[in-house]
């Protein structure tokens, strides 16, 4: 039996706010900016629109006056008076047409810097709840649904409808008692286009949810590429990417037939109408209540009117579209991001005081797991400090917290003697520096990765941190040195030379606060070595909190704390805690066994 489907449940009565309203919303506040080109754009939009009005007026004329049979040079005459309307109309249309597309691309040019700087303010829970590539397809393909309505479906609804106002006015000035007779043709016009229209957006937004779902699968198999080769995955990768792209394809289907209905239905109540209208036209005419000439150009009018509304229903269809996927981009933007109220000043060298009270933690995802309890921890400037503990004890969480990935559960952090929930995100990351296991580097040049987070970049500065870290010679020696691209993530690096470039990028910011989450774990012996005696001598110059695996790198740090199941179980220096009974001791005697053969001591 079929699986039900989520379009067995749609209704128009699933939206009912009017496109119109959505795309307002979104774009109203930058309007005021733009009102000498909108003005300019009215005027041609009318000029193009009473050119339209103008033929009708005329086809009266040349049948209720005979001009056209008054001779060649009448005839000739006019040709040059609708040559010279021609031109002016394609002035207009010229001119309405680039200055509509220029509006348009302007709006959103703001609108899509003003939602992707509203994303940034958010703290890292955001992204586990809109995955990144959903987000992408928010500010691409969402945003080119409201691009395609201003630049293209805005102007001609205009245009239209000032040929629907102005073709109004004249068949009520032309024949009154027949433009009554024909008004009965505008509410059935309009009910389908309502109707179905509402049907259209419901649709349009699912399909951008299910775009959205296809770009994030595509987005993680595509960065996981040597996974997906490794487990031989490629088959179940193709029939999964398979069945979002037909049910894609089904969404979008459905959207189009909804429009196709309603563009349909629209044609055909404008051909009755039209029909009905010319022969109730005719008929006045054999009563001699109407000139032959008044009911060409009513007619001219009552197609301009009726092509005119036509033309709406498959407007409207662009309206809800783009409707759908501005209430998508709404959704973002009417989340507010957390607001704090100090502002803490860069602090000089040696003044980096971290201290954590009472600290409870749990991810949002498993709230049942507390990975941090009631823990406390104090660092005093220029202390290097290492916490070791098995995995999932909360080493890394406890970087998370510092760096305000994430706010406690309960407790408090504090930084030089500031509550964190006082202090922004980006004036506590202003004053830490991170380097994880895991390199992150950016698909650009040497120098770019290196200067990145740095407002004024000193080349001089850059050498002196490469060589901190062992990788000076190594860029030398590279064909366009600094200005070598590294590829994808970095693809043109070993992991070695990628951890290296990333810990020299955080030593250019200077941090008063030093967090190496396994910074080292992928040098080899000897740069390892050199690394960690650079390490040594910056940590003289700021705090140091380590998370290692490497007993050499614990060894040297100035007290070491073991975290066990979210708690500190010991705390203490190397000589310490190895003469106690516990879990660092054991840790130790394990390594110790190890050397013998490997030659290598890590936890």
């Amino acid at each position: 039996m079929r699986e039900k489907s989520f379009y067995d449940d749609i209704t128009p009565k699933n939206e009912s706010r009017a496109s119109v309203g959505t795309i307002w919303l979104l774009l109203g506040k930058y309007i005021p900016k733009f009102y000498a080109s909108i003005f300019l754009a009215a005027v041609m939009l009318s000029i193009a629109a009473g050119m339209v009005i103008g033929l009708g007026k005329f086809l009266t004329f040349a049948v209720n006056t005979g001009i056209l049979t008054k001779g060649t040079e009448y005839f000739g005459w006019i040709l040059v008076g609708l040559a010279a309307g021609v031109l002016l109309l394609a002035l207009a249309s010229y001119v309405r047409t680039y200055y509509i597309s220029w509006i348009g691309e302007q709006l959103m040019a703001l609108l899509r810097y003003d939602v992707f700087d509203h994303i940034l303010k958010f703290p890292v829970s955001f992204f586990e709840d809109y995955q990144p590539a959903n987000l992408v397809t928010r500010l691409t393909s969402d945003m080119n649904l409201l691009q395609l309505v201003l630049t293209n479906s805005l102007g001609i609804f205009i245009r239209n409808a000032l040929i629907i106002i102005g073709g109004v006015v004249m068949m009520l000035m032309t024949s009154g008692k027949l433009f009554f007779m024909s008004c009965v043709i505008v509410p059935a016009l309009l009910l389908p286009v309502i109707y179905f229209g509402k049907i259209v957006r419901v649709h349009g937004r699912y399909a951008q949810s299910v775009l959205a779902d296809l770009a994030q699968f595509v987005d993680e198999t595509l960065n996981n590429i040597k996974t997906v080769l490794l487990f031989s995955h490629a088959d179940q990768d193709r029939a999964a990417f398979h069945g979002y792209n037909r049910h894609f394809v089904e969404s979008v289907l459905k959207a189009a037939k909804a429009r196709a209905k309603l563009v349909g239905f629209a044609m055909v109540l404008i051909f009755s109408g039209l029909c009905v209208v010319a022969y109730l036209g005719a008929q006045m005419v054999f009563e001699q209540s109407l000139t032959k000439g008044d009911l060409l150009g009513f007619l001219f009018y009552a197609v301009a009117v009726c092509g005119s509304l036509g033309s709406f229903s498959s407007l409207f269809a662009d309206f809800y579209r783009a409707a759908g996927a501005g209430d998508r981009i709404l959704e973002i933007i009417n989340k507010i991001p957390p607001k704090y109220n100090k502002v803490l000043p860069r602090v000089i060298k040696n003044h980096g005081i971290l201290a954590m009270h009472q600290v409870n933690f749990a991810y949002a995802s498993r709230p049942e797991n507390k990975v941090l309890n009631a823990l406390n921890l104090s660092i005093l400037p220029g202390e290097t400090i290492a916490i070791v503990g098995p995995s999932g004890a909360g080493k890394s969480t406890i970087f998370s917290l510092l760096l305000k990935f994430y706010d406690p559960n309960a407790g408090n952090i504090y930084l030089n003697g500031v509550s964190y929930r006082d202090l922004s995100a980006e004036n506590i990351r202003n004053q830490l520096g991170l380097v994880t296991q895991d390199a992150v580097i950016f698909s650009t040049t040497i120098f770019e990765n290196l200067a990145y987070g740095l407002l004024t970049p000193n080349e001089s500065d850059l050498w002196q941190a490469l060589e901190m870290v062992h990788l000076k010679e190594f860029v030398e020696n590279l064909p366009y040195s600094l200005q070598t691209k590294v590829g994808h993530r970095g693809v043109r690096l070993s992991g070695g030379q990628k951890q290296r470039l990333a810990l020299a990028r955080v030593l250019l910011r200077c941090p008063s606060i030093l967090l190496l989450d396994e910074a080292t774990n992928s040098l080899d012996a000897e740069s390892d070595f050199i690394v960690q005696q650079n390490l040594k001598s910056l940590s003289m110059e700021c705090t140091t909190l380590v998370i290692a695996h490497r007993l050499s790198t614990v060894m040297e740090a100035d007290k070491i704390m073991v975290l066990n199941h979210g708690c500190i179980e010991q705390v203490g220096t190397h000589q310490e805690l190895i003469r106690q009974e516990g879990l660092y001791s054991s840790y130790v005697n394990l390594e110790f066994s190890a050397l013998k053969s490997s030659k290598v001591a890590s936890f």
